[in-house]
């Protein structure tokens, strides 16, 4: 059965019509997508029960797949690549990227380690070095690429408690969570639905929190600021999502760092307003943050999934994440590992730096200046 299993792969891969087949159900999507609905007709939904099967005993038929995929799932699908669709904040994809997925699909490479991709570790240094360029971050600030800004808030908020606990003498590493001081949590009352479910991960509770007073926009009011000490972390945000609203990240930032408190900004969509000369003003301050989240896959257009986690202090961030093994091979270059909660992951360098590549600092503006 083995050597039948290896004989079948070996064939497709050769001749190459499964993959012809493919292409060609991908062309014709993009070439339809602009006159489907936006979501999918209730009797398109109706028909995704054709999927719903037990697990085959079988073999199945890998021509037979890819076509039960198109003529039903292409159509289930939400049009959201196409020019009609403002939902949520999700962004479209540019043909560079999408095509850059595609090679990089085929390469299925393990972002882990340089080691097992050295093409991966590549493209990671240099999105990192763009981004802290196009952000104007520290010139030391380190990136690590996860699914979304969900993640990476989780990134960089396990930096920030592991940091704020060493501060006032406790090992996490050691000593777990439990029973250790007692970490004041900072926030404006309309803080991202995210932040507080990270928060919870992190083992938080809402009695934890202490939430500041916003103004119209969502803004946390500076001067009603608890007082700040070296156990504080503090979440500010730029970008509400109801309003757009950003706030007032140079008052935070300076009273905190004053009281050698952590700043995390939640910054998924409103970033990118960094790289615009008529928006940035709005990011005034973000630099003097300790930590940064934010989605390439929303304003910048990435396609799904990419994320970033940005930390000022690589020990920090490096420590509260680090894997550890003897198989598990560091080394002289960039090792991706140490910047995610991550092992095992996909290669999603490959298609941000396609998109930033694409614009560029002139197509970056002019993307944020058309929202």
């Amino acid at each position: 059965m083995t050597d039948n299993l290896g004989s079948i792969i070996r064939s497709q891969v050769k001749n190459k019509a499964l993959f012809e087949q493919a292409k060609s159900y991908a062309y014709d999507y993009m070439d339809t997508i602009h006159d489907r609905p936006v979501f999918p007709s209730p009797g398109v939904l109706e028909k995704l029960s054709v999927f719903d099967e037990p697990l085959p005993g079988n073999m199945g038929d890998s021509e037979k797949i890819l076509t039960l995929l198109h003529e039903y799932g292409s159509p289930a699908t939400v049009a959201q690549t196409g020019n009609r669709y403002f939902g949520f904040v999700n962004g479209g994809v540019t043909p560079a990227a999408i095509a850059a997925k595609w090679l990089s699909d085929v390469w299925d490479q393990n972002a882990g380690l340089f080691v097992i991709s050295p093409i991966a570790a590549c493209l990671e240094a240099i999105c990192e070095k763009w981004l802290v360029d196009l952000f104007e971050l520290p010139e030391k600030t380190k990136a690590g690429f996860v699914s979304g800004t969900s993640a990476a808030t989780l990134c960089g908020l396990a930096a920030a408690r592991n940091f704020l606990l060493k501060q006032a003498g406790w090992d996490v590493h050691k000593k777990g969570v439990f029973n250790a001081p007692k970490i004041k949590i900072v926030l404006g009352e309309e803080a991202h639905s995210t932040v507080f479910k990270t928060l919870s991960l992190l083992g938080f509770g809402l009695d934890d929190l202490i939430r500041v007073r916003t103004d119209r926009q969502g803004r946390m009011i500076a001067s009603e600021l608890p007082v700040l000490d070296e156990t504080t972390m503090v979440i500010a945000q730029a970008g509400n999502v109801h309003t757009g609203g950003f706030d007032p990240f140079h008052e935070i930032c300076d009273k905190a760092h004053k009281a050698r408190a952590w700043v995390h900004i939640d910054g998924a969509f409103g970033l990118w307003a960094k790289g615009s000369e008529n928006k940035k003003h709005l990011t005034a301050g973000i630099e003097k943050a300790d930590s940064w989240s934010v989605d390439a896959h929303k304003t910048l257009n990435a396609p799904y999934d990419c994320g970033v986690v940005l930390c000022r202090d690589e020990a920090a961030l490096v420590s509260a994440l680090q894997n550890t093994g003897a198989y598990i091979q560091y080394g002289k270059n960039r090792d991706g590992m140490l910047y995610t909660a991550e092992m095992s992951r996909r290669a999603r360098s490959v298609e941000l730096w396609a998109t930033l590549k694409f614009f560029g600092r002139k197509g970056i503006e002019n993307l944020i200046i058309s929202l």
